[in-house]
């Protein structure tokens, strides 16, 4: 059997496992047993698979597999949502291919036409603008193209309401005596990455004044995406504004930061600091942690089902699904 006859089927039959199994292999996923791996590494050594061969078949051919761009890999939220993505793809004989930016020079390689990215059936945006990122102001393929956690009138988007997050954190915090408040994500302003984080401030900003509160420039704290920024950043404000604070960590990575250099301070969580985080990661019922849920692997799975739908030739009008956020109330406030 020759190299350009071979599918992702032949060698999961070949191996013994699923389809899915070999997937994971070929995009390095952890969660495979060492010896199934090894199996499945055998029969490509074997038969000389290549997955390249495999994503680059002739053109109009269809290679079951689906670009994914996304800002980072090894954060819980881009975790959790690639998980939502992989799951309903898997479940229609579809495989994802990664390609995080990381860095400026991935970011203008990207931009390219001739990258691996425009290989597959179609392409995933995570937390991207496109309009943003290329000069013409649009994608640059003419394959189904889809945002997940970012907004576009011009293409299909699923993504949460962050302003309403921000909002509810506010509305929670306001009934609270002493200051208010938020550790956020510096953000480059027109920068190709939706601005999640700036909606999640307007919206908080909004509720604290709608309530006769403030918040002054000097309690607005802009950070790298850290657990160690949310250890800082509460130094920073017990030391110059005292106690009790409240505050909102506009990702639950703040959060826990904020909870750990709590605990190594001695204070008192919500008498000393009322906190209210954003994401809802699992760790954050274990923790007790007041947050705002945004519905991650839900909004993955959309995405995906909105993709294989239009890969099977849907042609309706732009769709923009946007999910609404919820206060859930833990412990911290």
């Amino acid at each position: 059997m020759s190299d350009r006859r071979l599918t992702i089927e032949d060698i999961a039959k070949l191996s013994g496992v699923s389809r899915g199994t070999v997937s994971r292999v070929l995009n390095g996923n952890s969660n495979v047993k060492t010896e199934t791996k090894e199996k499945v590494l055998k029969v490509i050594r074997r038969t000389g698979y290549s997955p390249q061969v495999y994503a680059r078949r002739t053109a109009g051919a269809k290679s079951y597999t689906i670009s994914i761009v996304l800002p980072m890999i090894g954060t819980d939220f881009y975790a959790r949502l690639i998980k939502g993505i992989e799951e309903k793809l898997h479940a229609e004989w579809h495989i994802p291919a990664l390609f995080p930016i990381l860095s400026r020079e991935r970011l203008v390689w990207l931009m390219k036409p001739d990258v691996p990215v425009y290989d597959y059936d179609g392409i995933i945006l995570c937390s991207l603008v496109p309009e943003r990122l290329f000069p013409a102001g649009y994608f640059l393929s003419d394959k189904p193209v889809l945002l997940v956690d970012g907004f576009s009138p011009s293409y299909d988007s699923i993504y949460v309401d962050n302003f309403l997050g921000g909002y509810l954190a506010g509305n929670h915090l306001v009934k609270y005596d002493g200051p208010q408040f938020i550790i956020l994500m510096k953000e480059e302003k027109r920068g190709p990455f939706i601005e999640v984080f700036t909606d999640r401030l307007s919206g908080f900003t909004r509720a604290v004044t709608e309530k006769g509160g403030s918040l002054p420039q000097d309690h607005i704290f802009r950070h790298d995406l850290s657990m160690s920024a949310g250890s800082l950043a509460l130094r920073d404000i017990v030391q110059k504004h005292g106690l009790p604070v409240n505050i909102f960590a506009t990702c639950d990575l703040y959060a826990l930061g904020i909870i750990e250099e709590a605990n190594r301070l001695g204070l008192r969580i919500r008498k000393d600091i009322r906190l209210v985080g954003f994401d809802d990661h699992e760790w954050t019922g274990e923790l007790g942690i007041t947050t705002i849920h945004q519905p991650i692997e839900e909004m993955g799975r959309t995405a995906a089902e909105l993709m294989l739908k239009r890969l099977q030739g849907d042609k309706s009008a732009v769709r923009n699904i946007c999910f609404k956020p919820e206060l859930v109330i833990r412990d911290s406030a």
